[in-house]
């Protein structure tokens, strides 16, 4: 049975995936209004996991979680992928990503079933910092050169990211 953190970041995939959906009702476009709220709210996904799941697991741990590092780089090229405005090729490369992604997070040995052994008080607290957790500022699309377009393209450059320092 999945404990209180596993089903919060459950229910939030849940809620990004309708969101996305919805943006892609209309045959061969997007709907910019409806992705709107799936970019801010992965945004803020990602959020939650890296600024307040992750170093509670790290710190319960005594190092960070076997899938960090995988995680950490799916997850800024996820961000590299909200950059420019969305089309459905561009979506397609996002979901090359999220979908297997999210199946690690949530699927056996994944960082949901590390997050369920957390002892009743601590997942609470995590819950209840999550919950909490401000919406993220999101900025305007940028369609420039630099924009990443591609899972390739934007993996190999998170892959380049220096890991944080440990805490």
């Amino acid at each position: 049975m999945a404990g209180p953190v596993s089903r919060f970041l459950e229910d939030d995939h849940r809620r990004l995936d309708r969101h996305l959906r919805e943006s892609l009702r209309t045959p061969g476009a997007v709907d910019l209004e409806a992705y709107a709220p799936f970019r801010a709210g992965l945004l803020r996904h990602i959020a939650l996991e890296e600024k307040v799941l992750l170093p509670v697991l790290r710190e319960r741990l005594g190092g960070p979680p076997p899938m960090a590092r995988q995680l950490r780089v799916e997850h800024g090229a996820l961000a590299s992928l909200l950059v420019p405005t969305p089309t459905r090729a561009l979506i397609a490369e996002i979901l090359s990503i999220l979908e297997p992604h999210n199946a690690m997070e949530e699927g056996e040995g994944g960082l949901y079933a590390l997050a369920d052994t957390l002892p009743d008080g601590v997942a609470g607290e995590v819950v209840a910092r999550m919950s909490a957790y401000p919406e993220v500022k999101v900025a305007k699309y940028y369609d420039g050169p630099r924009a990443c377009r591609t899972a390739a393209e934007a993996l190999a450059l998170s892959a380049q990211q220096k890991e944080p320092a440990a805490r």
